[in-house]
């Protein structure tokens, strides 16, 4: 069966050139002037994406937005729109935009991308559904079972010292950050290795707790990897963004500053990725939005190659270093 698109828009030229792409390529599109010709529809074609422009005749595009992502079964959306305000572009992204496009589009190829990348978004999550149903159990648990949290909080921080081919990995904890930080290190196959530095902004008192789900999360990516049927985590920018996916579709309400460097010490090259900006590096790179905000955020790569100085990231009081070995 074809893909559905309903097209939200009261620009009837814009609409119907929207309608024409995405008739040549094989989605059965349909279109809605208004906000309430668009809510009368939904019922009647139960697309499968909705494009929505944010200024309408009748009523808000935001206001569709929020409606459609909080009702029931819950209908993915792409803005559309002329306005290029950061104020907007925010706001509908914490309404639960999957994606926010400015139009003209220039090249509708975009488009496509775009909706190609949401279906198979929505796709995971049905696929993963009962995984995270089950993952949510696991979380009631731990909610419920304070002494549970407390014997587990004391993997959080790595207590010995690593040397991997001519580096050594050193770090020193803060008194105060033993439950605020997630702190490891790993070899890896090939004389590689990675070392992960997180720091949640959870409710009070939930720090632990929330970083437990994040390292929960990332254990199995590590077995994978050190059986070497992955090679996620010598990636970066994909390993933040397929935990970041995994935490904004949990129960955990809380955002992580993360960063991840993985190294090649055979060739003494670097690669990292950034998420948030509480987290103090030895090298610069722009860091991204911090995990757990929005599922559909990228994540960018930095690569360097060591010199004497090493690698080092710190957070609070507490810091962690890659250096060679004297």
């Amino acid at each position: 069966m074809n893909r559905k698109v309903l097209i939200i828009e009261d620009d009837r030229v814009y609409a119907s050139i929207l309608d024409s792409f995405l008739s040549e390529r094989g989605y059965s599109a349909s279109q809605a002037p208004d906000g309430e010709t668009a809510l009368r529809m939904l019922k009647q074609i139960e697309p499968d994406v909705v494009l929505c422009d944010l200024s309408l005749p009748d009523m808000s595009g935001l206001a569709i937005l929020e409606r459609l992502v909080s009702s029931a079964e819950p209908i993915p959306v792409i803005v559309i729109s002329a306005s290029d305000r950061m104020a907007d572009i925010r706001e509908a992204v914490r309404l639960g935009a999957v994606d926010y496009l400015v139009k003209p589009v220039a090249k509708l190829d975009v488009l496509e991308y775009a909706l190609e990348s949401c279906l198979d978004r929505v796709a995971l999550e049905k696929e993963h559904e009962h995984d995270r149903w089950e993952f949510d159990d696991h979380l009631d648990v731990l909610f419920q079972d304070d002494s549970v949290v407390q014997r587990l909080s004391h993997d959080l921080i790595r207590r010995d010292q690593l040397a991997v081919g001519p580096f050594q990995i050193i770090h020193q904890v803060g008194p105060r950050d033993e439950q605020r930080l997630w702190l490891d290190y790993y070899r890896l196959p090939n004389d590689q290795l990675i070392m992960v530095l997180a720091r949640a902004q959870a409710l009070s008192g939930q720090d632990i707790l929330a970083l437990l789900v994040l390292k929960t999360l990332f254990n199995p990516l590590l077995r994978a990897t050190l059986a070497e049927t992955t090679h996620l985590l010598m990636h970066p920018p994909k390993l933040l963004a397929r935990l970041n996916s995994e935490l904004c579709h949990s129960r955990i309400r809380a955002a992580f500053d993360m960063v991840v460097v993985w190294i090649d010490t055979r060739t003494g090259v670097a690669r990292w990725s950034q998420a948030g900006d509480k987290i103090l590096l030895s090298h610069e790179g722009q860091p991204d939005l911090a995990l757990g905000i929005w599922g559909n955020a990228t994540y960018r790569q930095h690569q360097v190659p060591l010199d004497r100085q090493g690698f080092y990231m710190a957070c609070e009081e507490t810091w962690l270093r890659a250096q060679p070995r004297s």
